[in-house]
């Protein structure tokens, strides 16, 4: 991502994905980097083979193991794409649910990689990550139906989803949050306030946002006035370490507002029955990706079930089971989800984040967050 003006190609595919459920709105994407071209190695001369969609490759007895954010998340991607595939193929899946770009740098620097696919997030999986993943397989990823921008040498975006404000209805007192600017307001709205503790997270971007900064001009993120507006609420955070973590927070009430990713607060709501809802103002709409490590000696396997779950036929089964979004432009999401989707409630104040410029900078960005967190 360099600029949120790359999303414009997002919307127009975003609005098909949700005109062909029926939907009446306009979505873009997250501001994804300019994605660089798959190695010449593996760039596919022809669309990939139609079979790989419907009749992927058998391989019994073949066992991969499949990294991501656990949860609801993890559930719905298990239902969607990993026991149907199982059930195509013979391959059997073995599960983490603590999906970390750092355990991968570790596993491969260690030369001990035991994680095949790995789902991560939008700051990962770029150029500055090249030693340490596999170039994805374009023989057998239907790279020109993925959204403009999302399929890049190292990474092909899965899911789309919002970053988003929830709120516990019981302790608004009869109100309803507008933007960050009232997350940030403890005297108008009551209440501790939740936060993902990781730096790249959208902690900065959301203290900006709520500072007047427009969603246009985030980046390059002004880390001192973030750490200065974060400092206004300070003593009223609460910090989450997980999607689980962040439901169970809003739905039993222990923050009155977080910081959330919208499936985990339409879980909250519909699964397990909270009085949660979301503030769809100032939302920041971005990916997560595939990506294969560098080493496992599972890599062709890995790119057959990639290849499978990227195919229009397959990408969207996530959705049945949660609000995020598919990222081939001929998928179709499941029509009871559409009203849910990030894309779908995308309007002047929504953000994107910028994925070069974050990884360009994560230690910076990083060092500003800790020295902001201990000072």
């Amino acid at each position: 991502m360099t600029s949120w003006r790359r999303l414009f190609p997002l919307v127009a595919a975003g609005a098909l994905l949700v005109t062909a459920c029926g939907g009446g709105a306009s979505p873009p994407p997250s501001a994804a980097a300019p994605e660089s071209a798959a190695p010449a190695s593996v760039e596919p001369s022809a669309p990939p083979a139609a079979d790989i969609c419907t009749n992927p490759p058998k391989a019994e007895g073949q066992t991969l193991t499949f990294a991501s954010y656990g949860g609801a998340y993890q559930e719905a991607q298990r239902k969607g794409w990993l026991e149907p595939y199982s059930a195509l193929t013979g391959v059997t899946f073995q599960e983490s649910e603590d999906s970390a770009n750092a355990t991968i740098k570790a596993q491969v620097e260690a030369g001990q990689v035991t994680w095949d696919i790995v789902d991560v997030g939008n700051d990962f999986g770029l150029e500055a990550h090249a030693d340490i993943l596999e170039p994805l397989d374009y023989t057998k990823i239907p790279k020109d139906e993925i959204l403009d921008g999302f399929a890049g040498a190292y990474r092909v975006a899965d899911i789309t989803y919002g970053v988003v404000l929830g709120y516990n209805t019981e302790k608004m007192a009869g109100q309803v949050p507008q933007g960050w600017a009232d997350f940030f307001d403890t005297t108008k709205f009551p209440g501790k306030r939740g936060f993902w503790d990781y730096s790249t997270g959208g902690i900065f971007e959301f203290a900006l946002l709520a500072d007047g900064v427009a969603p246009a001009d985030l980046y390059p993120l002004d880390l001192v006035r973030a750490a200065a507006k974060l400092d206004t609420i300070k003593d009223d955070i609460v910090f989450w370490g997980s999607g689980a973590e962040s439901q169970d927070l809003i739905g039993k009430g222990e923050v009155a507002m977080t910081m959330i990713w919208n499936g985990r607060a339409y879980s909250a709501k519909h699964i397990d029955n909270n009085p949660v809802e979301i503030q769809w103002n100032q939302q920041i709409v971005t990916s997560d990706y595939f990506v294969v490590p560098k080493g496992t000696p599972n890599k062709d396997v890995a790119m057959d079930f990639i290849g499978w779950a990227s195919c229009k036929e397959n990408n969207a089964a996530p959705s049945k089971y949660i609000p995020y979004g598919p990222t081939n432009k001929l998928a179709t999401a499941d029509p009871s989800k559409v009203a849910e989707l990030s894309v779908s409630n995308i309007n002047d104040t929504t953000a994107y984040f910028d994925d070069t410029w974050i990884v360009d900078n994560a230690q910076l960005i990083e060092d500003a967050y800790q020295e902001w967190k201990t000072r």
